[in-house]
């Protein structure tokens, strides 16, 4: 090679260079902020887009020196350290080395500050996992509040990150208010100083009145999660928004449960529920998106009935008589129909409601009405099809069993009802068995009439129906498992007294309605028809056959009263005679039976306590 051969290599050589060098400033070169007055600069293309992107340290959050060093002290290999110290973190835990647990997650947190999914894993394993690996309920306590804790840290380094808000919000609510401890645990939480020495993200009129309570904190956080996904314009990662929305709303219900829980009754009760049923509305007219790729409001359902209705009244009136005509052409066919099914000797079955739909309608519209009643059936499917899809996104967060509870809950009748069981509750704690009797007598007469009101509801919007999509619940159903927690408590205390329910129980009828329905009741029933089938065949020269087949029968209608008895225990107390009656009858026929084939009562008779409870004879 010649020296100018040579001399030319270096000198392209130097362009390169030149050239890369001048790549990397312009993609690499770091923003400077301005200083006396002077303009600073955005920096490179990198530089411009992290700021674009909000990707800059200063954008995500909190920039900690620690945190910093501890990245340049790895030389690249982050993600090698990371490992390392998850493993630690396991080590210790399986160890339970809380001590050097508790150093390794703060290691891996400012290893890696602003991976939102290392702060919520780790806060889980702590209020979770950890927290239960104590017997004092005030240990868990103190590691349930270190994971929150360790939420609100996370905070620092990712800010506007909703969904540690939202976590934060939920750990109060699942683990403070929902936990086995909960009691201890939101006593707990009102009594720690320390915890609400740091002021809460926002702060309204209804956190003002009780800001120490679990649910109004939880709220809180809710709501500063909503206000991060509004400002940055897209829903959070896994979660739905409906369901991401009625958060809020829904700890004010629990908040206002909890506090006739407590014993707090009167106004402050009232008015608790009060906010509930109307954040609860505000909520269901809130716009939400959802996968349909359109913003719902849940309050709408009955916009869309309405319309569905005033729509089909403009049909009707285009086509005079035209839907009654067809529904009786329908009801016809149908009438013949089963009168060939019963000639055949079938048994009909079941038909619902005869329904003519307005496409039926408009199929016999003719003339120059024909068009328009198109049309019009055409705008009222649509109204129906946003209705059905309204009701099955209501159904998704049983927003009508919520309406309906705020609702209910804020009669007279329903705090009557709770004030004077909690008052029972107390006497018997306080071994009063006579002031506990007097009190929840009182307090099934309160359920009583709120059942009564509940009844009347149903009835009221079973008459406002309009689509079949929009079905109400079993209206009395709401208060389902609070009526049978109240009779089992109140059969506990008459069990006591050596006593049995009163002639005027007022919710012996409640319990007779719940007997009835179940299926335990209906197959026992079944069985024992078919044992009376039996014996009524029974041939008189060789009846053995027929009796055990008729002694069969009735040991398995035993088998499901025993159930029944299991899951109504109050019965052999006398909280539904009728229904006792019922099952006595069936004893009777069986020790008939048993005479009969002249075979001795069994020893381990299944209800062998009904004998007890009605003085059943044995022989």
């Amino acid at each position: 090679m010649t020296r100018r051969e040579s001399f030319q290599r270096k000198i392209v050589y130097l362009v390169m260079i030149a050239c890369l060098l001048s790549l990397l400033y312009w993609l690499g070169a770091p923003s400077v902020s301005g200083t006396g007055g002077e303009k600073g600069s955005p920096g490179g293309k990198l530089a411009r887009l992290r700021t674009e992107l909000e990707l800059n340290q200063s954008e995500l959050g909190q920039i900690d020196p620690t945190s910093e060093t501890i990245k340049l002290a790895t030389f690249g290999l982050r993600g090698v350290a990371s490992n390392v110290l998850w493993g630690k973190a396991n080590r210790y835990k399986m160890k339970k080395d809380w001590t050097n647990l508790a150093a390794s997650l703060k290691q891996l947190a400012k290893l890696q500050p602003n991976r939102v999914s290392v702060w919520i894993f780790q806060a889980h394993n702590i209020s979770f996992n950890v927290s239960w690996e104590f017997d004092d309920f005030r240990e868990r306590y103190r590691w349930v509040i270190k994971g929150i804790d360790f939420l609100k840290e996370g905070m620092k380094y990712n800010k506007g990150e909703p969904r540690l808000a939202w976590e934060t919000g939920w750990y109060l609510r699942q683990k403070i208010g929902r936990s086995d401890e909960r009691r201890q645990f939101r006593k707990l939480f009102r009594e720690d100083d320390v915890f609400h020495s740091q002021p809460l993200p926002v702060h309204d009129l209804i956190t003002e009145q009780d800001p120490r309570d679990n649910w109004l904190v939880a709220r809180e956080w809710f709501l500063k999660a909503q206000d991060q996904v509004r400002a940055r314009r897209k829903p959070m990662k896994g979660t739905a928004p409906m369901i991401f929305y009625s958060d809020a709303p829904m700890c004010l219900m629990a908040y206002a449960e909890d506090l006739e829980r407590d014993g707090i009754f009167g106004e402050r009760a009232l008015r608790a529920w009060k906010l509930a049923d109307e954040q609860w509305r505000l909520f269901g007219d809130r716009p939400i998106p959802t996968a349909r790729e359109q913003n719902i409001q849940l309050n709408k359902l009955e916009f869309y009935e309405k319309e569905y209705q005033r729509l089909s009244r403009q049909l009707d009136a285009l086509g005079p008589g035209v839907r009654e005509q067809i529904r009786g052409e329908k009801e016809t066919a149908r009438a013949e129909k089963q009168r060939r099914e019963k000639e055949a000797g079938k048994t009909p079955e079941y038909a619902p409601p005869i329904r003519v739909t307005n496409e039926e309608v408009a199929k016999q519209i003719t003339g120059p009405n024909r068009k328009k009643a198109v049309a019009l059936t055409l705008k009222a499917e649509t109204a129906r099809r946003a209705a059905v899809d309204l009701q099955r996104d209501r159904n998704i967060l049983a927003y009508d069993y919520w309406q309906l509870l705020a609702k209910m809950e804020q009669t007279e009748e329903a705090i009557a009802a709770r004030k004077l069981i909690y008052q029972g509750d107390q006497a018997y704690a306080e071994g009063d068995l006579e002031a506990a009797r007097e009190a929840y007598r009182r307090g099934c007469a309160s359920w009583a009439s709120l059942l009564q009101n509940c009844e009347e509801e149903k009835r009221r919007r079973e008459a406002a129906r309009v689509l079949d999509s929009s079905t109400p619940d079993d209206v009395a159903d709401i208060f389902v498992d609070d009526v049978r927690t109240v009779v089992r408590r109140y059969m506990i205390i008459l069990d006591k007294l050596d006593d049995t329910f009163p002639e005027d129980f007022a919710l012996r009828d409640f319990v007779h309605d719940r007997v009835n329905k179940a299926s335990e009741t209906v197959a026992a029933r079944g069985m024992i028809l078919k044992g009376d089938q039996a014996m009524a065949a029974a041939d008189p020269k060789e009846p053995e056959e027929s009796l055990r087949a008729a002694l069969k029968s009735y040991e398995d209608a035993m088998v499901q009263w025993r159930k029944v008895l299991d899951e109504f225990p109050s019965l052999l107390l006398g909280s539904d005679p009728e229904s006792l009656a019922e099952i006595d009858q069936t004893i009777r026929k069986y020790v008939d039976i048993l005479r009969k084939l002249d075979e001795p009562f069994p020893a381990n008779f299944i209800l062998r306590d009904v004998l007890d409870a009605t003085s059943q004879p044995r022989e």
